[in-house]
């Protein structure tokens, strides 16, 4: 894969070691993995994986989070039998900022939920308890989401298939908006992606996202919590988005963090335009500094 000349430029000037950034780029990503504590535990898991004699490493921000020294275990019974879920490392995190809320919530909204790695990782947070109401617009991909709740044992779960801006008005405890993007932080797994980029492509998911982030914060009931997060280093995607929000609702954020996990501040402003200061709050996660896909994320307050 060729990694276009004006997304060098593009992104480049914005981390702190753009050698590291493009190289990391540009290498395979390491296979990751999320324990189902419906179905099994951390110590299950490694025990039988011993067994086998597949070496894994368990992260110390998130004790269900694996990497395997080799990409063949899809074979594992684990796998089969829904014990074990392949996810990326950065997409198990957005629940993780509302894992407290969690354990008591009784009713999450998913905005955006297929093929379900964070619904079902939200359901195991939550025990199974509560209910989850599952959203997404594209009908194809609903099959993958009830595919993945049935077999990792995700029972307080039921999907709707909405565009989320004609979306009832309910009111939900807790939202999460992992909202559409251009994905260029998953391009490591998805090499195709880098041909498909473009500036154009980056506005056009922005545009959705603003508009989408409105109609979630709408849906989040007063005093609950919101989770704003993409797999993109574009900032019309991502500080722009919650710019547009808090320049449209009282929506404040709270500063977030992953313990054990770096992390990295969001932009303070972009292309001469400065953002509000509770920006400050939201985390970017650039892929060279744990070996990892790109990702950002928000905690947002009503």
């Amino acid at each position: 894969m060729e990694i276009p000349e004006k997304f060098k430029a593009r992104y480049c000037p914005l981390v702190d070691d753009p050698d590291a950034f493009i190289s990391c780029l540009e290498s395979l990503l390491p296979k990751s993995f999320r324990v189902n504590s419906l179905k099994s535990s951390a110590a299950e898991v490694k025990e039988r994986f011993a067994g086998y004699g597949i070496g894994i490493r368990q992260m110390e921000w998130y004790e269900d989070a694996f990497v395997s020294d080799i990409p063949e275990i899809g074979p594992t019974l684990e796998h089969f039998s829904g014990k074990i879920y392949f996810q990326e490392l950065v997409s198990m995190m957005p629940p993780l900022l509302i894992r407290r809320e969690l354990e008591e919530a009784r009713f999450v909204l998913d905005c955006c939920a297929a093929p379900g790695s964070k619904t079902t990782q939200m359901a195991a947070l939550m025990q199974n308890r509560g209910t989850i109401v599952a959203n997404d617009v594209a009908y194809p991909r609903i099959r993958a989401l009830k595919f993945n709740m049935e077999k990792t044992g995700t029972l307080n779960t039921l999907i709707t298939n909405r565009d989320l801006r004609n979306f009832p008005n309910l009111q939900f405890e807790i939202v999460l908006l992992d909202a559409p993007c251009s994905s260029a932080g998953t391009m490591r797994k998805h090499g195709e992606l880098f041909s498909e980029w473009s500036e154009r492509v980056v506005e056009s998911n922005a545009s959705q996202q603003r508009q989408l982030i409105l109609k979630a914060f709408d849906l989040l009931a007063p005093g609950g919590v919101m989770v704003y997060s993409t797999c993109t280093f574009a900032p019309e995607e991502n500080e722009e988005v919650l710019q547009h929000l808090l320049s449209n609702r009282e929506a404040a954020l709270e500063t977030v963090s992953i313990p054990g996990f770096r992390t990295s501040k969001p932009l303070e402003e972009w292309k001469g335009k400065r953002f509000h200061d509770e920006i400050s709050k939201s985390i970017r996660v650039w892929p060279h500094h744990n070996d990892t896909g790109g990702f950002f994320m928000a905690r947002v307050i009503k």
